[in-house]
């Protein structure tokens, strides 16, 4: 009778085989919920991701040609497009966006979803009755005139750039702190040599010669640190161009660089003087002469025996520099670009 009871109740043995065959159902399912989860949130994650690159890249080259002055919305609408799609693995993200917050920035939006007839399709989350995802992703830049950092160590007068103006242009730029259309291009000469006589319609009181001055080195560079705000800057005497500085000198023909404008100057004594900051221009050099260091430009004005100094033309340039931050001073022509949101 006991071996039958005993029988009846089964062995221990196969009564945990059974618990461990719901046991393992059930984590399968939570083992399959969970690699859902991952699959699909990695997904999600890389697909905002390519859109962020979109969105980054074309609110920039829109800010790039706005601050040039070209800020038409059709052609602002195609170039997030373009950017939209072509930082997008399947090339199916459209933009749906592009607006102007401020007068100077602009922002993009791009997405992949449902009403557009792109969304993300997800691999696993059908099991929860989920086959797809709206994603988007936006970005703002900004442009403006530089405010404060480092530039090459040198500057001139706001009255030599003012020459490069029109009438209008000058009126304009008192008036509103920017003007329209390019300064004139003509070749200039900027000398920095104490020979050189003053520019004509600059003030002579403690102005240098030439309008033309080097400024104090930073940290064994060949470069200035510049701030519109604080309005000042130390000048390095000397007639020459510093040996840290003649490196780079084939370097500033490939691309115009901002240099530093000054208002005006006080003499410190000697050969020093300190400089107040208006702002920065954008300049192409085209030639220099320092002896050795000599590369003609023969489209400005001679500059023969003592002369020093370099050669070049006003213009306007956008720089991505991130050695300059974004302010909100006069714009000489010289505009920097940066994602601010």
């Amino acid at each position: 009778m006991r071996r039958i009871i005993n029988n009846l109740k089964g062995s221990p043995t196969q009564s945990e085989r059974g618990a461990t065959a719901v046991i393992t159902a059930i984590l399968m399912v939570v083992l399959l919920a969970f690699a859902a989860i991952a699959i699909d949130v990695g997904m999600l994650y890389a697909s905002r991701a390519q859109l962020q690159n979109g969105a980054d890249a074309a609110s920039l080259a829109i800010a790039n040609k706005c601050a040039k002055g070209t800020c038409v919305q059709a052609e602002n609408e195609v170039t997030a497009a373009d950017f939209a799609k072509f930082n997008s693995n399947d090339q199916l993200a459209e933009f749906k966006s592009v607006t102007r917050p401020t007068s100077n920035s602009v922002n993009v939006v791009v997405s992949k979803d449902a009403a557009n007839g792109n969304p993300v399709q997800l691999a696993f989350a059908n099991i929860f009755g989920t086959s797809e995802a709206d994603v988007s992703a936006s970005a703002t830049a900004s442009w403006g005139p530089p405010e404060s950092g480092t530039s090459v160590p040198w500057t001139f007068g706001k009255c030599v750039f003012d020459k490069s103006l029109t009438a209008t242009q000058k009126a304009e730029l008192a008036d509103t702190g920017n003007f329209t259309g390019d300064p004139s291009g003509a070749h200039v000469l900027l000398r920095s040599d104490t020979n050189a006589v003053y520019t004509p319609e600059c003030p002579t009181s403690a102005y240098p010669t030439g309008g033309f001055g080097w400024l104090d080195l930073e940290g064994g560079k060949c470069e200035a640190t510049v701030d519109v705000g604080t309005g000042q800057a130390g000048s390095k005497p000397g007639n020459s161009i510093d040996n840290l500085c003649k490196p780079q000198l084939d370097g500033m023909l490939a691309k115009p660089i901002l240099i530093p404008i000054f208002s005006s100057s006080t003499d410190k004594g000697g050969q020093h003087a300190e400089y107040t900051i208006y702002g920065f221009a954008a300049f192409q050099v085209t030639g220099w002469k320092f002896n050795p260091e000599n590369h003609p430009d023969s489209l400005a004005p001679a500059c023969t025996g003592n002369c020093r100094g370099f050669m070049g033309y006003f213009t306007r340039f956008v720089s991505l520099d991130e050695g300059l931050s974004l302010g909100t001073g006069p714009n000489l022509g010289g505009s920097i670009v940066r994602l601010t949101n």
